[in-house]
């Protein structure tokens, strides 16, 4: 019989329909980088350089122009990698900016990901807004180009309590015209408490427009200056995560691994270096 498919656009479509369509949805818009990834990406309230991938609101409560990098690779499975790099700085005005980039995939499915972000503080509150050049290559199937913008802020509404929220693809932004196929919405919500300058507790809802609501709690504990570590859980699926991170001057290393319940574990490092010495010490949950 006359095959009437390549094999490698059968394997291509079937691996899209079972896996990818779900898995490109959360890692948009789950953390980017070791210390989300620790708490179970509840780190929408976060308000640390990996918020320019994370919430961009946050970006606005940092102090120092930094450097960042990232990988993981989802389940131990080939293709399913992130590599992640970026770089976050003040500008005019007390706003600051950020510049990334973000691939997640192989030759067989890859979606890719360059991003401007800008964000400013006054007072107690900031917010952000974050313009992503989206482009996706199916093999067999073509190539796919869109913008898609996100929008985010992080709030102090007391000396311990912190609230945040951000939405990606507030815009809706088209993927196909075949079946109105769009990238997915997902808004985020949390809060974090944080009874000293040790201890973060954080709590966060996560709804995609088409898939079940999530829910997030991540804990992080600072056990002395250069060490912190993190665990976390989550729902739908129900995961869990640990991590921890070391700190040795300008520069941090960080590493967490998430579970799944049918899936191998997931790992995640990254490495932030700060460009200028910090004058004087930030507290745990600003590192």
């Amino acid at each position: 019989m006359k095959q009437l498919l390549p094999s490698g656009l059968i394997a291509t479509l079937f691996f899209y329909c079972v896996f990818i369509s779900d898995l490109q949805a959360q890692w948009r818009t789950n953390g980017i980088g070791a210390r989300a990834a620790g708490m179970a990406n509840a780190a929408v309230t976060l308000q640390d350089e990996w918020a320019t991938f994370n919430n961009i609101g946050g970006l606005a409560w940092n102090t120092q122009a930094s450097l960042l990098s990232a990988y993981d690779n989802r389940f131990q499975a080939a293709g399913f990698h992130t590599v992640a790099t970026g770089i976050a700085a003040p500008v005019y005005g007390g706003a600051w900016a950020s510049a990334t980039f973000s691939r997640f995939g192989d030759n067989l499915f890859n979606e890719t990901i360059g991003a401007l972000g800008i964000s400013h503080k006054i007072a107690n509150y900031s917010l952000g807004l974050r313009a992503n050049y989206v482009q996706i290559n199916m093999e067999g199937l073509g190539m796919r180009n869109l913008f898609a913008f996100e929008l985010g802020g992080v709030g102090q509404l007391t000396r311990q309590l912190w609230i945040g929220a951000h939405i990606f693809n507030f815009t809706q932004a088209r993927l196909a015209d075949f079946q109105d196929e769009r990238l997915p919405t997902v808004m985020k919500a949390g809060l974090s408490y944080r009874p000293n300058e040790r201890l973060m507790i954080n709590a966060e809802g996560e709804k995609d427009a088409e898939m079940p609501a999530r829910a997030k709690v991540g804990v992080e504990y600072r056990l002395i200056e250069k060490l912190a570590i993190r665990t976390g859980i989550a729902t739908q699926p129900n995961t869990g995560s640990f991590g921890l991170s070391l700190y040795f001057r300008q520069l941090e290393a960080g590493y967490a691994v998430s579970t799944h319940p049918q899936l191998l574990p997931s790992h995640h490092v990254a490495l932030r270096y700060h460009l200028s010495k910090q004058k004087t010490a930030k507290k745990a949950w600003d590192e």
